[in-house]
């Protein structure tokens, strides 16, 4: 196109003062008004952007607060979680929270699983917040051209979206600086950064058209389109950003993820270089940037220095299981906490070296390589489904490859609170899901052997389809079973849901007996996970629960916990407290994210 892409010299702001209004041919008014707070166009980034930044910034802010208040209650000093309980309304105000964490929707005609209705609230105060910003202020295009070439609505929305992007950045990295601070892991931060996603595009589109429709009528497009940079770097900037937007969409990443991840890092590049040469060091346009490449830079440097820190030594032994799993062991000398997960590099795997893949970890660090006297194991239990684990699949069964060289990277999530100040945890899994609350089976009760639990009962609870699924954890759970301290009541329920029990196989137990005592039982159908939960809160005292599983599994629990959320509000309820932690599926199971969109 013959143009130079950036104005020189090239500054870090351009000038705040004035220039190239046609005043006599404004009336006062129209004078005064382009001259008035959300009005002006060289004030416009104080105006729209920070405004922008500070909503991001207080809403961070407040789950802070709630994020500390938490981890005080969660806290092993019975005293400070004591002050924390006595706090005017506080069990009201928990149920609550706790009720909107919990509570899905499920839409049979689309086959949609909502985000907890927690973050459909919060999503939706985004929505409402980008709204009256972009729409409140009157008027949207000037009624004079002499007040300026740029439409007011277009000025706002451009520096919202600016604004908005280092936030929906941070939102998907692994290291995360937001996680770190509200407690929020970085697998369910995903949700905010798809939807910030979708309302940076949109204010990005209003931000466009009025453009068009100006340059159009004037009949300039053309002119402009080959004379300056700003028509050009504007569109070069806004088909990637479609294709991120549209090619994100859940069905389409889930089916074709391994290619989805690699064209989204490389039409992420295209689109934030696309659009700093937009931005042209308008005001204070790149200091987003700046922002954008520190702190993305220092969550890159950190997950790959801690990659580099954990070793580059690590080998992966491979065996196929029934029920179509695959099983990685890992000997290591690093420690993680029970229901954490790894992102796991395969060296040996061709193409597939150039991505890595999280797998949660179902085994416990020991005590003794805690303090590096004898080494550890992590044990990992993937499902089969497509990309790297169907491929690690077929290296087991023609007998390939039973080993492979790893980059560990992690650990990262988990449970963000101590499940051990609750007096009855409950811990729920479908299928491999299991692979998650084993591990917080196993902390319990050696926590409670070392008397540093108060938990007074745990129950599991395993549906799968098969019983030769069983093969998996059978022993680990028979012997946990057996080794429970006492004073401690420790009960395991397995539901076959789809495999033939003989008559022996299955117990005579009802559910309710089952989770009166310490056994280990197995029922034939679908664990009913509504009276499950009704049963197992039906008791004085505080229950924590931790869930894993398909979606429908994770949204039975989840809908039965927020309406026992909903009782304890009401005052209707015996137990006075109920925490639920839910753990992605697909992050246990396989390499995709979160599905929720």
């Amino acid at each position: 196109m013959g143009l130079v892409w950036l104005r020189h010299p090239v500054l870090w702001h351009s000038s705040r003062v004035p220039s190239g209004f046609n005043y006599t041919a404004m009336t006062l008014e129209q004078r005064e008004l382009i001259n008035s707070r959300w009005h002006n166009w060289y004030t416009a980034d104080w105006d729209y952007a920070r405004t922008t930044v500070y909503f991001f910034c207080a809403g961070i802010f407040l789950f802070g607060l709630v994020n500390l208040v938490s981890r005080l209650r969660h806290a092993d000093n019975a005293k400070r979680a004591g002050v924390v309980r006595s706090i005017p309304f506080y069990t009201e105000i928990v149920a609550a929270l706790r009720a909107l964490e919990a509570k899905q929707v499920y839409v049979p005609l689309v086959d949609y699983y909502s985000p907890p209705l927690g973050a459909v609230v919060v999503v939706f105060g985004m929505v409402v917040f980008f709204i009256v910003l972009t729409f409140a202020p009157h008027p949207y295009i000037f009624p004079n051209p002499a007040m300026g070439h740029s439409p007011p609505i277009a000025t706002r929305t451009g520096w919202i979206s600016i604004a908005i992007l280092p936030f929906l950045i941070v939102f998907a990295t692994k290291v995360n600086l937001i996680g770190m601070f509200t407690g929020v892991s970085h697998e369910k931060l995903q949700v905010y950064h798809r939807w910030t996603a979708w309302i940076m595009y949109i204010t990005s589109l209003i931000h466009t058209f009025p453009f068009i429709v100006q340059e159009m009528r004037a009949g300039t497009m053309h002119k402009d389109w080959t004379t300056t940079s700003w028509y050009w770097t504007g569109v070069a900037a806004l088909i990637p950003q479609t294709w991120l937007v549209f090619m994100s969409w859940g069905p389409i990443r889930n089916r074709y993820y391994e290619t989805f991840k690699k064209l989204h890092y490389i039409a992420s590049g295209i689109f934030v270089a696309a659009l700093f040469v937009h931005c042209n060091f308008r005001l204070t346009s790149w200091d987003y940037f700046w922002a954008i490449a520190a702190l993305y830079g220092v969550s890159w440097l950190a997950r790959y220095g801690r990659t580099l820190f954990n070793g580059l030594c690590h080998d992966a032994s491979l065996e196929m299981l029934p029920e179509n799993m695959v099983k990685m062991s890992i000997p290591t000398h690093l420690k993680w906490r029970p229901g954490q997960h790894f992102f796991v590099r395969f060296l040996d795997l061709g193409i597939h070296v150039a991505s890595s893949h999280p797998f949660t970890v179902a085994t416990l660090p020991s005590r003794r390589a805690e303090t590096k006297e004898s080494g550890n194991l992590i044990e990992i239990y993937a499902r089969v489904h497509g990309g790297i684990t169907s491929r690690l699949a077929t290296l087991c069964r023609d007998g390939s490859m039973r080993a492979s060289r790893v980059l560990l990277d992690g650990p990262y999530g988990g449970v963000e609170r101590n499940l051990g100040v609750y007096d009855r945890v409950l811990l729920l899994a479908g299928g491999s899901g299991v692979t998650f609350v084993v591990p917080l089976f196993l902390d319990i009760l050696r926590r409670a052997l070392e008397g540093k639990f108060t938990c007074r009962k745990v129950h599991l609870v395993w549906a799968v389809r098969t019983p030769d699924a069983l093969v998996w954890f059978d022993d680990v759970l028979s012997a946990a079973v057996k080794g429970a301290p006492e004073g401690l009541s420790v009960s395991v329920s397995y539901y076959i849901t789809d495999g033939n029990l003989t008559l022996d196989d299955v117990s005579s137990k009802s559910e309710k007996d089952a989770l009166m005592d310490g056994t280990l039982t197995k029922y034939s159908g679908r664990p009913d996970l509504l009276y499950i939960v009704r049963e197992f809160s039906n008791e004085e005292g505080t229950v924590g629960i931790a869930t894993c599983g398909p979606d429908s599994f994770t949204l039975d629990v989840g809908n039965a916990v927020c309406e026992r959320e909903l009782a304890i509000l009401r005052g209707t309820a015996r137990c006075s407290e109920i925490y639920m932690h839910h753990e992605s599926y697909r992050y246990v199971c396989w390499h995709c994210i979160e599905s929720h969109v």
